[in-house]
Formats: structure tokens, C-alpha cells, sequence
């Protein structure tokens, strides 16, 4: 599984545009007695933005649950962007209109009572029960839950060097990134808005200040990504990705007409776009609406399906098209009922109304599922199961969190939700159950504070894997010396030439690589023990001890160093964490020119990125005509993984000193070998990678 952690965020349950607000006097029914209940604003719903919602929350979920089916499948974020953009400012324009003024800090406690509570449900919930399914669920936990409580996890993944795709830490709430940026966004913009407004007091400064804050975000973007490096920052960033937000506003500014004069507009009097703004809408209704909205769908629906997380395109004007085919889809969607009516059926109303609530639930209850059916689901097998449960669980939890945490509060705020709910805990005496129902609440909800609190306080900082590869990482540099078995050699177990992890006389069904020479022994001999080496043979070459070999890898080949050095004491391993192939052709030169570079090398750097043909190319111009070059293919939930792995093999097919070690096909059918997240090997499943790069070795010097 790769956390991916895509992401989503709403500022709104339902689509609205605020019309006033004021307190009533209610009574209560069981004691009579009187108390004042703030009346939220007025409703006045947008038909069709719930849809919309619904389309983007389901585009990510669909590319968290299938990552290499929806490669694209992320660009739901920036739909949401472009709408909570858009709503956000024209409820301030609209404010400013109809009142003269902009009150802030009402503004503020709004947002905070719409994303706080349900956020510390989340938190409350599922914190505890990372405690029981244990594991590497709960690492870093006590930092998430500081990005999530200060709307800040976007900048705290940035400043710990977290990878959006990393597959190293399944953080439960690395997805409340996107959430961080749009309160960041609302922390900021009201106080724009507010200036444009008074100082400007024109249209046309509120279209400049929004237009020039988008290209200024999509150019830093795209600016600051180096293709072939990890995309995160500039993914996570709030000053490089807040530009569909700015799209958004600046759809409202010219959809909005009477910032200089102050006068209310009528409701949809204030959609109605003037100057040579109308110009442009009576143009795009004479060229049919409904034709412009699909060809906006399939531009979204395009991107989600064939441009993966990874890709140059996505960053250098690919989320920013996107965009901008959402912010035209609004357009389209205020001036024709077809395209309403397609966004308004039930079942995407009643989704995007929830879209908050999915957006919080999904990605920490997939988390957990995965961890409880890891190996299931690295295998391939609880897969479905898996998919089935994470979308019955949240959009039940969704429904919930709507019905009793959202709508409330939103509607009646914090403290009358709070005074309604203890009323529920201690009915009237004649209510049955009324013995049972404070202890078992006011227990659940103690216990969930407390384990909660125990679950933060004591969360590891280190996964398992990382350990494994901080330790091979150890192993890096070259041996001590011929046939001097290398560190730690001697607390590895070696693998039986039927690749067995931990040779036994048991029957395995472990995959074997091609069965090969073992290094140091006779072809088909038994290790006798684990851990034991072999002697070499009196008729057979010299034994191979990888004096000869440099082994340049990623972090799989750090997790699984110390089997490798126990194979082959002498062999020089360089390896790092995310690295790719990109760096290998640099790597290599350096050593040659310190005569370092020995006569076979083995490249296995197909994990973290796109692999292309002229990679392959700048590699072998390194090494030389007359070194034997080995690469290792990946295996992985990743949606470059396959098109690297037919690169790979290509260039075996077209260069005789290229061979290939199949990764790959050593572990696709055993989900035993590899950790919980699906792309590093488990010890065993070490040995075995070990083994297969040996034999690959042994193949090569022949």
C-alpha cells in the first residue's frame, strides 16, 4: 500500500450562500423552560455543487483504493479547491453587500465550528483502535494529530520529509494535508478580500488580486519541480497549490456585480456576470452549455484516468487545466438546468452532502483495514474484501458524523449541540434506559479520550521497515577483505538453493529464482544449517564473493544489505532511501574515476520513479561496453511500477551485457515475503531478494 496519501477537503456540507443570521427564543418542551438559540443564516443552495462534490470526493477515493486503476484519480482535491474557492467568496462579497461589512471573526468561528468537531470524532475514533490492531499504525501518530488539531499537516509532513507516496509510514491522517491548506487559505483570504473591498473598492481589483494569486501559485509550482525528485513539497505546499482556490474566487469577483456600490444583488441576480463578463457567458450559451460541461468532465475524467501522481505534466500546468475546467464547469453549471440536473440526482446530492465526512473517514479506516489484512492484502486476496468494507464503513461513519456531529453544530452551534446532547444523556425519568445511558456515553467517550491521549503520547517514531533499512544502510561500502564475511553475516540466515527462507528439509512453496549456482557452493547443494557458509568446491571456480560486484539500490536493497553481505562478504553495496535511477549514471561515474568501478554491477532503483529508455542509455554510456550490467524490476502498488519493469526488460532484449534479477516474479503470488506495505521485503523475503540477486551475480560473471 502506498500511503498516498490525495486528500480532500469541504468547507461546507451543502452548497450555500448565507442571507442572515440573529437569535430566537425556543422553549423546551420537557421542562419548559426558555432559552435563546442562535438562528443560522438562511440556506440558499447552489443546485448542482453537491454533485460536483461528490464527483471529486469519489475520484479520490477511487485513486486511494486503486491507485493503478485511477492514477489520476487525486485531481478530486482540486475540483473541491475551485468550489470552496468560489463559495467562500462569494458568501464575503455577498456579506459585504448586504451589510456593509465583513465580520471576521464571525467568519472564523464558522469555518472552525464546520471542520472542528466532526475532525475530533475522527481523531477520537480512530486513535484507539490503532491501539488494538497495533503494528506501524500509530508511528508518527502524536505528530499527525498535531497537524490535525492546528489545520497545519500539510507544512508538518513538509518540514519531517515525509513522501506523499511514501510506503514507508501508513499514517492514518496523512490525508488531512488538503484540509490544512484550505483553512490556511481561509485564514488568509478574508483579510485580501477585505482590503480589495475597502481600499478598491472595485470589481476589477478583486479579479487582478485572484487572477495574479493563481498564476502565481500554478508558476511556483511548476517551478519548483525537479522531475525525477519527490513531488511532495510542491504538492503539499499551500503557496504552490492554493491556485484552484484563487480560480474559484475569481470566478466569484466576476460573477459578483456590486462591489462598488454596496447594494445587495438578488439571489441570482448576484450570478449573473456584467460587462464584457456577460459578453463572454452569452457566448458560451449560444455554443451550448452542456456541450462546454462535458467537454470539462472529460478533460477531469481524462487526467484521473492516464496522469499519475508522479508525472512532470501534473505539476508544470496539469493541476492548474484541471482547475480551470472546474471553475468553467460551475460556469456552465449556473447557466444550464441539463448540466444541474445531471449533478443534482439523488445519489450524488446525498454523497456530496457527506463529502466532508468521507473525505475524513475514508483514508484512516482503508489505513486500518490494510494493517489488520496486510498480508491479504499484499497478496492480492483481501483486495477486494478490503475495497468492499473501506466504502461500507465511511459512508456509514459519513451518514453518521452528518446526521449527529455536522448538521447540529452547524446549525445550532457547540454549546446548544452539547445542552441537547447531555438533555439525550439524562432524559426525563419516565424515558426508558435512562439508568444506562449516561454511564455507557460519559464511558465510551472517557475511554476515548484517554486511549487517545495514551495512543499520542506513546507513538513510535520508527517503523519496523525502517529499522530493517537502518541497519542495512549500515552495510554500505565494500567488504573487509577475501572470503571475510562481512558485518552481521553471521546473524543472517542464508537460503536454501530452492530459495527457502531459512534452509529446512520442510517443503516450500517460496518462489525460487532461476535456480543457479549458489555462491561458495556447488549448484543444488544444501546449505546445512542457516547460517552457515559453504565451502567452495575443488573442481568449481574460485568462490564468488562479490569482490567484483557493486550493488547500487534503494530502500529495498537496504532492508535486505545484511542478507546480501552474508552471500557476498566482499561486495560493495551503496544504497538510499528513494532513490532512483535517475542518480545511478553519477553514482557510477564517481567510482570510476576513483578505479572503484568493478567488472559487474547490479542497479535495482526501479521502486520510486518512472524509469525511461534513455535513463538505460546514460547508465551503460557509465559503465562501459565491457561490464555486465544487472537490474532488478520492482514490485509495488505504484502506477509506474509496470511500465519500469517493461523498460527493464527491453533493455535485456537489446543489450547483451544487460540481464535482469525478477523482483517482481519472485514475490507477486507471495505476500509473506513483503511488509505491510506491500513494496519492502520481510526478512525472509530478504533472504530470498538476496539470493536472487547472488545468483543473478553468479550469472553474470559467467
Amino acid at each position: 500500500m502506498a500511503a498516498r496519501t490525495t486528500d480532500l477537503s469541504v468547507e461546507d456540507a451543502t452548497a450555500t450562500a448565507e442571507n442572515g443570521t440573529g437569535t430566537v427564543r425556543t422553549v423546551d418542551p420537557p421542562t419548559g423552560a426558555t432559552r435563546l438559540v442562535q438562528r443560522r443564516p438562511t440556506p440558499r443552495r447552489i443546485a448542482g455543487i453537491d454533485g460536483l462534490r461528490a464527483v471529486a470526493v469519489l475520484l479520490v477515493l477511487a485513486f486511494h483504493l486503486a491507485p493503478n486503476a485511477v492514477p489520476g484519480g487525486f485531481v478530486g482535491v482540486d475540483v473541491f479547491f475551485v468550489i470552496s474557492g468560489f463559495l467562500i467568496t462569494m458568501g464575503l462579497l455577498r456579506e459585504k453587500a448586504r451589510t456593509g461589512r465583513i465580520d471576521l471573526a464571525h467568519f472564523w468561528t464558522r469555518r472552525v465550528r464546520r471542520l472542528l468537531p466532526a475532525l475530533l470524532v475522527v481523531v477520537a475514533v480512530c486513535s484507539p483502535v490503532a491501539l488494538l490492531v497495533g503494528g506501524d499504525v500509530r508511528v508518527h501518530l502524536d505528530r499527525q494529530v498535531f497537524g490535525a488539531l492546528t489545520f497545519s499537516s500539510n507544512w508538518v509532513s513538509i518540514a519531517a520529509e515525509d513522501s506523499y507516496f511514501s510506503a514507508l509510514v501508513p499514517q492514518m491522517f496523512s490525508n488531512l494535508w488538503s484540509l490544512a491548506v484550505e483553512e490556511q487559505f481561509y485564514l488568509v483570504w478574508p483579510l485580501v478580500v477585505l482590503g480589495v473591498l475597502l481600499l478598491a473598492r472595485s470589481r476589477r481589483a478583486g479579479l487582478v488580486a485572484a487572477g495574479a494569486a493563481a498564476l502565481a501559485s500554478a508558476g511556483a509550482m511548476a517551478l519548483l519541480h525537479t522531475p525525477g525528485e519527490d513531488p511532495t513539497r510542491v504538492y503539499y505546499g499551500t503557496d504552490t497549490h492554493v491556485f484552484g482556490m484563487m480560480l474559484g474566487a475569481l470566478l466569484a469577483f466576476w460573477y459578483f456585480g456590486n462591489v462598488r456600490t454596496g447594494r445587495p444583488a438578488p439571489w441570482p441576480a448576484a450570478l449573473t456576470p456584467v460587462g464584457r463578463g456577460a459578453r463572454v457567458v452569452r457566448a458560451l450559451k449560444r455554443r451550448r452549455p452542456g456541450v462546454v460541461a462535458g467537454v470539462c468532465l472529460v478533460v477531469i475524467g481524462a487526467f484521473s484516468l492516464l496522469v499519475p501522481w508522479d508525472s512532470a505534466v501534473t505539476y508544470r500546468g496539469g493541476l492548474f487545466v484541471v482547475s480551470l475546467a472546474a471553475a468553467l464547469l460551475v460556469t456552465t453549471m449556473l447557466h444550464d438546468s441539463r448540466v444541474r440536473r445531471l449533478l443534482e440526482t439523488p445519489a450524488l446530492r446525498w454523497i456530496g452532502e457527506r463529502s466532508y465526512g468521507v473525505y475524513l473517514w475514508h483514508w484512516p479506516v482503508f489505513v486500518l483495514l490494510t494493517q489488520i489484512f496486510a498480508k491479504q492484502w499484499v497478496e492480492g486476496s483481501g483486495v477486494p474484501l478490503v475495497w468492499v468494507v473501506t466504502v461500507v464503513v465511511t459512508f456509514v461513519l459519513a451518514g453518521l458524523s452528518f446526521r449527529y456531529v455536522e448538521q447540529p453544530v452547524v446549525r445550532d452551534g457547540v454549546l446548544v449541540s452539547l445542552e441537547r446532547l447531555a438533555r439525550w444523556v439524562r432524559p426525563a425519568r419516565s424515558a426508558p434506559g435512562r439508568g444506562l445511558r449516561a454511564p455507557l456515553v460519559g464511558g465510551a467517550m472517557v475511554a476515548c479520550l484517554v486511549l487517545t491521549g495514551f495512543a499520542v503520547a506513546t507513538a513510535p517514531h520508527v517503523t519496523s521497515i525502517e529499522q530493517d533499512i537502518a541497519a542495512g544502510m549500515g552495510e554500505n561500502g565494500p567488504g573487509e577483505g577475501p572470503g571475510t564475511p562481512g558485518p552481521g553475516a553471521a546473524e543472517v540466515p542464508t537460503v536454501a538453493p530452492s530459495g527457502t527462507p531459512g534452509a529446512t528439509s520442510e517443503p516450500s512453496d517460496v518462489p525460487s529464482p532461476a535456480p543457479s549456482d549458489v555462491p561458495g557452493e556447488p549448484s543444488g547443494a544444501p546449505s546445512t544449517e542457516p547460517g552457515a557458509g559453504a565451502e567452495p568446491s575443488a573442481s568449481t571456480a574460485p568462490p564468488a564473493t562479490g569482490a567484483d560486484l557493486v550493488v547500487v539500490g534503494d530502500s529495498v536493497t537496504a532492508a535486505s544489505a545484511k542478507q546480501i553481505r552474508a552471500l557476498l562478504p566482499d561486495v560493495r553495496i551503496d544504497s538510499a532511501v528513494s532513490r532512483s535511477m535517475l542518480v545511478a549514471p553519477g553514482i557510477l561515474g564517481e567510482l570510476e574515476k576513483k578505479g572503484e568501478l568493478p567488472d559487474v554491477v547490479v542497479l535495482a532503483l526501479a521502486t520510486n520513479t518512472t524509469l525511461r529508455e534513455r535513463t538505460i542509455d546514460d547508465v551503460l554510456a557509465a559503465v562501459g561496453p565491457k561490464r555486465r550490467v544487472v537490474l532488478v524490476n520492482a514490485y509495488g502498488a505504484r502506477s509506474w511500477i509496470k511500465g519500469t519493469n517493461a523498460v527493464i526488460a527491453k533493455a535485456a532484449k537489446e543489450h547483451p551485457q544487460v540481464s535482469v534479477a525478477d523482483w517482481h516474479g519472485a514475490v507477486r503470488s507471495h505476500g509473506e515475503l513483503l511488509a505491510a506495505d506491500g513494496v519492502h521485503p520481510t526478512r525472509d523475503g530478504a533472504a530470498v531478494y538476496a539470493r536472487l540477486v547472488a545468483d543473478a551475480y553468479v550469472a553474470a560473471r559467467d
